[in-house]
């Protein structure tokens, strides 16, 4: 082989050295990234079932069972008292998130967003959402 085919093969192999390792970086940045939502993610869904557990505790709700499924964490209660109180509990979960995503702005911690973004979530319209339950149980509310 001659020398400028040896010299260019070289250069080639550098190019494609280069062009791995910069892909490589961008996917190793990308999975750092994830793995970091992913983490703090965690943290705010702890921090949500902790709504519930705290609130249900406060209406006289006893605690059965805190677990995790393939849809996510969860708590099993028992029913309290009064629908009103049912729908605190059911609340109080986003209630948490928003509050949690204000203090994290207030003091400048990480990720504030994902705080919002997962109480947001839990106040939509869809199915067996924080707020339908509360819907739910204030339906069941008997006029005085």
């Amino acid at each position: 082989m001659d020398r400028f085919h040896i010299e260019y093969n070289l250069l080639r192999r550098r190019k494609m050295s280069s062009l791995l390792s910069v892909v490589s970086h961008g996917a190793i940045q990308t999975l750092a990234a994830f793995a970091t939502d992913f983490l703090w993610g965690s943290l705010h869904m702890l921090i949500h079932e902790s709504g519930h557990m705290l609130a249900a505790l406060m209406v006289g709700s006893r605690i059965k069972q805190v677990g995790i499924s393939k849809i996510g964490p969860f708590v099993r209660r028992e029913s309290a008292r009064t629908p009103l109180r049912n729908a605190i509990v059911a609340l109080a979960g986003p209630g948490i998130n928003v509050l949690s995503w204000a203090v994290f702005l207030l003091f400048g911690l990480p990720h504030p967003w994902i705080a919002l973004v997962l109480g947001l979530l839990n106040l939509l319209p869809l199915p067996n959402s924080d707020l339908m339950k509360s819907l739910s149980y204030m339906q069941r509310q008997q006029p005085d």
